[in-house]
């Protein structure tokens, strides 16, 4: 995969500050609602839009902090989409996510006072049901970080060390299988729900875990295992060169204040005003962290080609 020079990619990374997403943007002729599905946390609703196909998800939870989440999706969906043009990848890393204001209406989307997100439907079918060939596969960072098991994935699939890496950057730590779409068809992943991202800042827990595995005497690691890591240093490196953390809070801003959480509005509470501090500080944090990990990882990798 090829990267583009940083000059043209932070081109591309300029353009997506504003939606690329552009249904919302355009002239509605017609909104269909399929159906639409509860469940624990929101209520997601299958839409045709001008004819084509789209997801509508709104949290429906009573603690109002977690509808910022519309926020992490918009703009990690829109560093994803950028970042995969980047690599030239033929194939969305990710669906493309929009905001829908609060106080727009909107059919499929139940209140008309919170905001929801709109979405692009990933092509294939989640990996948790592709059981032949990710049976048991687990590149989730939860709140623990990248983790030694991690590295019998990454050497299935080019493009799971790209995922890996992204999820390390944006400090996803939710990346489960129910999230990560795969089409054997085009033998392409596709990334969704990334909301959970700025919560848990991975790329200090990134430094713990590999400077433990830099210091384990008995570490072996497999010549396909080390390629990844190179990949996975590769990547992180690239998205430390260009996506500045000023560049990331500006975007996440943009979403912010599309989504209606500006002061003097009603959603705009004491708990809503520290979760969007809690996640630019996150940004701000892991991005100076992400810097000392891929240090850490060149340092074992240098490791392991002595060994």
């Amino acid at each position: 995969m090829k990267i583009y020079n940083s000059v043209i990619f932070v081109l591309l990374f300029s353009q997506c500050t504003v939606a690329r997403l552009d249904v919302l943007d355009h002239e509605i002729n017609s909104v269909e609602l399929i159906n639409t599905i509860e469940t624990r946390f929101c209520y997601i609703s299958f839409v045709k839009v001008n004819g084509k196909k789209y997801i509508i998800k709104q949290k429906k939870s009573d603690f109002i902090r977690k509808i910022v989440g519309v926020v992490r999706d918009a703009i990690t969906a829109h560093i994803a989409e950028s970042f995969g043009q980047a690599l030239q990848v033929k194939f969305d890393l990710a669906h493309r996510v929009d905001v829908i204001p609060a106080g727009q209406e909107f059919i499929g989307k139940p209140r008309t006072d919170w905001p929801a997100t709109i979405h692009t439907i990933a092509p294939g079918e989640m990996v948790k049901k592709q059981k032949e060939l990710f049976a048991g596969m687990n590149i989730k960072q939860a709140d623990i970080g990248f983790r030694r098991d991690m590295l019998q994935w990454m050497v299935q699939h080019p493009m799971l060390v790209v995922y890996v890496a992204l999820d390390t950057f944006l400090c996803n730590h939710d990346r489960h299988r129910g999230n990560l779409f795969y089409n054997p068809k085009t033998a392409s992943f596709c990334a969704i729900d990334m909301d959970s991202s700025f919560k848990h800042n991975l790329c200090a827990l990134g430094c713990q875990n590999f400077t433990q595995m830099l210091h384990d005497q008995g570490l072996k690691l497999k010549r396909k295992e080390v390629n990844a890591l190179i990949e996975y240093k590769k990547y992180l490196q690239f998205l430390i060169d260009n996506y500045k953390p000023e560049d990331t809070l500006r975007m996440y801003d943009y979403f912010v204040g599309k989504a209606g959480f500006v002061e003097g509005a009603e959603l705009y509470t004491e708990k809503v005003a520290l979760e969007i501090a809690g996640n630019r500080q996150v940004i701000v944090q892991s991005y100076e962290d992400v810097q000392e990990l891929v240090q850490i990882v060149g340092k074992l990798i240098e490791k392991c080609k002595k060994n």
